[in-house]
C-alpha cells in the first residue's frame, strides 16, 4: 500500500499558507533592507540648507522637512530616552504629507506620550551630542526666519 499525504490538511491550510507567505516576505524584506543599509550606509539624520531628512526611525520620511514649517526644535524624553522633538505651525499640512501609516503612528504617539509631532530618536554614539544637534536645527529654524523677514 502505498502512503500519501494530503496536499491540504492541519499543517496546510490555506490560512496557514498565507500566514506563512506573508511571514516569509515580511521577514526578507526586512532582511534585505538591514543588508542594504549594511552595505550602503546613510545618514540617518541630514540637515541641509532647506531643512531636515529624518531617517531616525519608522516615522522618518524621505521628503525634506523644510525649517519654514517649523517652530522650534527641543529635547524630549520618553520612557528615559532622549528624543528630539520638532513642533511645527500648522500640524495638519504636516501629517497630510506622510503615508496613512505614519500619520497614525505620528498621532498616536502625540496623543499617549505627549511628544510633538515630529520627533527623531538620535543615537547615543552620534558624533554630534543630542543637545548640539537641537542647536543647529534652532539656528537653521532661526537662519530661515531672517532670512523670510529681509525677502532673501
Amino acid at each position: 500500500m502505498d502512503f500519501s499525504l494530503s496536499l491540504f490538511g492541519q499543517a496546510t491550510s490555506v490560512i496557514m499558507i498565507i500566514c506563512g507567505s506573508i511571514g516569509v516576505l515580511f521577514c526578507g524584506y526586512t532582511f534585505f533592507y538591514v543588508f542594504h543599509r549594511l552595505v550602503f550606509p546613510q545618514g540617518a539624520l541630514i540637515i541641509n540648507d532647506r531643512g531636515i531628512i529624518n531617517l531616525t526611525n519608522v516615522l522618518g520620511s524621505k521628503e525634506v522637512i523644510p525649517f519654514e514649517m517649523m517652530k522650534v526644535a527641543q529635547l524630549e524624553k520618553i520612557h528615559g530616552k532622549l528624543y528630539i522633538g520638532i513642533k511645527v505651525y500648522n500640524e495638519e499640512e504636516y501629517l497630510d504629507n506622510l503615508p496613512i501609516f505614519n500619520r497614525i503612528l505620528q498621532e498616536i504617539n502625540k496623543k499617549n506620550f505627549g511628544t510633538s509631532i515630529i520627533s527623531m530618536s538620535i543615537p547615543t554614539d552620534s558624533r554630534e551630542g543630542i543637545p548640539q544637534i537641537v542647536k543647529i536645527i534652532n539656528e537653521r529654524i532661526e537662519i530661515t526666519k531672517v532670512r523670510k523677514e529681509m525677502n532673501w
